[in-house]
């Protein structure tokens, strides 16, 4: 699939009666679609290598090769690894990611829905949790999952016939948005793992999706989709008051749909006040959205610069090479704020000369912006870049557009 094309298919496998419906299901993207899987689809790995078994081969009498059989005798699995194995595995064959994954999709169809246990050890997290086969063997064996199923030679599995996936309705569709929830403000260094941990207590997950920036970084906020609507809709009521940590602010924790409705709402009315704008009616106006997404951790607070002598030039050549994206100040101003592409904390550890900040040879406080603070610097610095494009609009209509207005004047000939 190219992002943006809409497919429509219909994978079925011959002798399970499993049908894969793809009706109008389009490419994956990373931002903003709540349909969308974070946690990890394709193998990192060449697809033509993937479906390569490790495993020692016998060769039959007919030419055919088989993969040599597993014996889970007297093999035990670690307390909670089991269970674990077992989740993962769920995910992939699970009605959220399988519809959507054409890595999965494609190997369902090459043997009657058994994937191979050494193709399916080609997903970084399963193999992060485990990367036994034996092992992986007897979680599923020992489990009453229902949803996958082993093989007698107990070296593949396979989404259980019995629960060929749901079709791809719309009603299913407006159910899934109902139970899934927006949530903002949790640790960048959050993990999958750490997500589903948190989240546990509030109920059964379908999936988690850790939402991120171009680069790959969390942002700082997740789509969560509940099995039960109505712990999605008893954790939205938890707004203002959830915390990840007793030392962190409150979660902001809204509902998918409240969510897009927001941010769509946004999206339309600047487009109605450019048209406008265009058409010599309403200026158009940028305005701040009600709820700013930023990364925690990016901004530098200094302070105590009365008598020293500097500049923001000094202050990007003092952290050259640590990737300064903004810097607040102008001259004689008694503080600055120093805007990083990544973590501010990092770069303050490696300039400080024996734990102290050395600003143009002298002495100053320097500190990481936290909490309401850094809230609040992110809040004005949406105002400022609002106000810079308001007073550039306001300038172009001033002007009369490209050419100020002057039309394209007298022609004169060439004698």
């Amino acid at each position: 699939f190219n992002k943006g094309d809409v497919e429509e298919a219909v994978v079925s496998t011959q002798s399970t009666g499993i049908t894969y419906n793809l009706s109008s299901m389009t490419a994956a993207t990373e931002n903003d679609s709540p349909n969308t899987v974070e946690t990890e689809t394709t193998p990192a790995v060449n697809m033509t290598e993937a479906t390569k078994p490790a495993e020692k081969e016998v060769e039959k009498k007919e030419g055919v090769k088989e993969l040599e059989a597993i014996s889970t005798d007297g093999v035990t699995v670690e307390p909670g690894l089991g269970g674990r194995i077992v989740k993962q595995l769920e995910y992939y064959f699970g009605d959220r990611n399988l519809p959507q994954d054409r890595f999965m999709l494609r190997e369902v169809t090459l043997d009657n829905g058994w994937i191979s246990l050494d193709t399916m050890l080609n997903f970084k997290r399963l193999a992060s949790i485990c990367n036994e086969k034996v092992k992986i063997a007897k979680a599923v064996e020992d489990s009453n999952s229902g949803l996958v199923v082993l093989n007698e030679q107990k070296n593949k599995i396979r989404r259980n016939p019995d629960k060929p996936l749901p079709k791809n309705t719309e009603e299913l569709k407006l159910a899934n948005n109902l139970k899934t929830v927006y949530v903002k403000g949790l640790p960048l260094d959050m993990n999958i793992d750490r997500a589903e941990e948190f989240f546990s207590d509030h109920g059964k997950t379908s999936y988690i999706k850790l939402r991120k920036d171009a680069e790959g970084k969390f942002k700082g906020s997740v789509f969560i989709e509940f099995v039960e609507q109505s712990d999605a809709d008893k954790i939205v009521l938890a707004n203002k008051e959830l915390k990840f940590s007793e030392d962190t602010d409150p979660l902001i924790i809204m509902s998918r749909n409240d969510y897009f409705k927001s941010k769509n709402q946004n999206v339309k009315n600047v487009k109605n006040l450019k048209r406008e704008s265009q058409m010599g009616g309403t200026e158009l106006k940028h305005e701040v959205p009600e709820h700013v997404e930023y990364q925690k951790g990016l901004v530098l607070k200094l302070e105590g610069l009365e008598g020293i002598d500097t500049s923001r030039e000094d202050m990007k050549q003092l952290f050259e090479g640590h990737s300064v994206n903004w810097v607040n100040f102008n001259k004689g101003d008694v503080e600055a704020y120093i805007r990083f592409e990544g973590s501010a904390q990092d770069a303050l550890d490696k300039v400080k000369v024996d734990e102290k900040f050395i600003l143009s040879g002298k002495e100053a406080k320097a500190a990481i912006l936290e909490g309401e603070e850094e809230e609040a610097y992110w809040k004005k610095a949406a105002h400022e870049k609002a106000e810079f494009f308001n007073k550039k609009n306001r300038k172009r209509k001033f002007d009369g557009g490209r050419g100020g207005g002057r039309g394209r004047g007298k022609r004169y000939r060439r004698d």
